[in-house]
């Protein structure tokens, strides 16, 4: 994207700078077209009323109007995206659509695009949240990652245009939050599918201290640092590697006398095998993505900031390669961690929550008002809810509330899971305090009660993302490859905390 413009429709065949144009249509919508139909020779009316145009959710008609053949008309293409059932159509469903346009005119031989936006938005009430989602949806449907690609297409040059009556301070905001969540999931995106001889946890601690600024403080714990602390857990996952461990937390506080903050935290494994209870090789291909929880937490941080959302917040990340070799940690290894548990590792494929039980304990010394965790922790998730919903676990219900609801506006599903005691029992140990896993039951719901071992009673929610991190392909307003799921959630979750 190189820059949005809000025009007029006042004269929207002589205001926009674009060559090509797109409306959205409603089923049995009729004057959907009135204020450009003498300009373009009436073509659209005609082809609306013969039923030519279609209005099905998500499908496009590209109508042809050279100059040559349409001389009072400036623009050469016309892209109507189908929007069906007026009273149907929430957020979700017209990013969705607007994802599946973004992909249309990104493949089609035109330069810029004007978009009536008045005629993707069904409700006046709820007029400026539907355009952040329309808009957030049409850049983040344009997302590729062509970084090692010798051969990269350019992406359009984009102008939005609005009824005179929507031209004021509220249409901005829209607009500038939907530049900047976009940004943000893009950014995630990047971090997830960069390949792991790139993103190791240095470079992600330099990613991140290359965000810091004056409202965004960053800092990183070596291996010395970490293991003063007591981080045993974090540093036995580790130790199999020869990359350096890293702590990176970044800190946005902007109430500066309100001592305590919300932490969000990533799971940062920059690649998995699994240790020395290796996976299986066709396992591994993704694992580069075992990040994943990191690099939403990071970006959203930085989004946050960028907002200047009124609320304070804290991300941590205890970065680490899982890696097999002479000096891995062993299954049936026992470590010591930051608050005192002995854990025995039954597992050393289950080394996620291993971490997230350090950064945990190391949150808590700073008496945080709640805790997010963000984790790609389970294939267990996957099995028990697919690919549709986020598998979520909380001590909180009132924290959850605000996951689920600002889940619902960004389209990041989330969807409850028990804490049950019978579960809860799998993860006793005979020689330790607690195992690493309870086997093959329930095994996303015992992954939540070994990190619930570590929260105490803070306020908490745990988001199992493992079944979300990556799409097989190009839908919505997703691209094939990674998701950046759930970094617009957090970002709204931060307007929630305000309060």
């Amino acid at each position: 994207m190189k820059k949005i413009l809000i025009n007029s429709l006042k004269d929207i065949n002589k205001s926009s700078k674009s060559d090509s144009i797109a409306f959205g249509l409603f089923d049995d919508q009729q004057d959907l077209f009135s204020n450009i139909n003498k300009d373009s020779n009436f073509i659209l009316s005609e082809l609306n009323q013969s039923g030519d145009l279609s209005s099905k959710l998500g499908e496009i008609s590209v109508i042809y109007t050279p100059n040559r053949i349409f001389k009072g008309f400036k623009y050469s293409k016309i892209f109507i995206i189908g929007l069906g059932n007026n009273n149907k159509l929430d957020n979700n469903s017209l990013r969705s659509a607007a994802g599946n346009l973004s992909r249309k005119i990104q493949t089609s031989n035109c330069n810029s695009v004007n978009f009536v936006l008045d005629s993707f938005i069904n409700k006046e009430s709820n007029y400026f949240e539907l355009s952040q989602s329309f808009i957030e949806g049409f850049l983040l449907g344009s997302y590729s990652f062509n970084k090692y690609k010798s051969s990269k297409s350019s992406e359009k040059e984009l102008y939005f245009d609005v009824t005179s009556s929507k031209i004021n301070s509220e249409l901005d905001i829209s607009i500038n939050k939907a530049i900047i969540n976009s940004e943000a999931e893009k950014k995630a995106r990047n971090l997830v599918n960069e390949p792991a001889n790139i993103m190791s946890p240095s470079e992600l601690s330099k990613f991140s201290l290359d965000l810091s600024n004056e409202n965004l403080i960053c800092k990183i714990l070596d291996y010395d640092e970490c293991k003063k602390l007591g981080m045993n857990a974090f540093l036995g996952v580790a130790q199999g590697s020869v990359e350096e461990p890293k702590l990176i937390h970044l800190s946005y506080k902007p109430n500066k006398d309100e001592k305590s903050a919300t932490w969000y935290i990533g799971k940062a494994i920059t690649f998995d095998s699994g240790g020395l209870s290796l996976k299986p090789s066709g396992s591994m291909l993704s694992m580069k993505g075992d990040m994943g929880g990191s690099a939403a937490v990071i970006s959203a941080i930085e989004a946050i900031s960028r907002l200047k959302i009124k609320t304070n917040i804290e991300v941590l990340c205890l970065a680490t390669e899982n890696m097999p070799s002479g000096s891995a940690q062993r299954p049936s290894d026992v470590v010591q961690a930051m608050d005192g548990t002995y854990i025995e590792v039954e597992n050393t494929d289950a080394e996620g929550r291993l971490t997230l039980a350090d950064a945990i304990t190391y949150a808590r010394k700073f008496n945080p008002k709640a805790i997010i965790d963000v984790a790609t922790l389970t294939g267990a998730a996957g099995i028990g809810l697919g690919k549709g919903n986020i598998s979520a676990f909380s001590n909180n219900e009132k924290l959850m509330s605000s996951v689920k609801k600002a889940g619902i506006f960004t389209g990041d599903s989330v969807w409850g899971l028990p804490l049950d005691t019978v579960s809860k029992k799998q993860n006793n140990s005979v020689i330790a305090d607690i195992k690493n896993t309870g086997g093959r039951l329930a095994g996303s719901i015992t992954a939540a009660h070994f990190i619930n071992h570590f929260v105490k009673e803070t306020p908490w929610v745990h988001l199992d993302i493992a079944a979300n991190m990556m799409s097989a392909s190009a839908e919505g307003w997703y691209s094939k490859g990674a998701t950046g799921i759930p970094t617009r959630l957090l970002i709204e979750l931060a307007y929630a905390l305000e309060n």
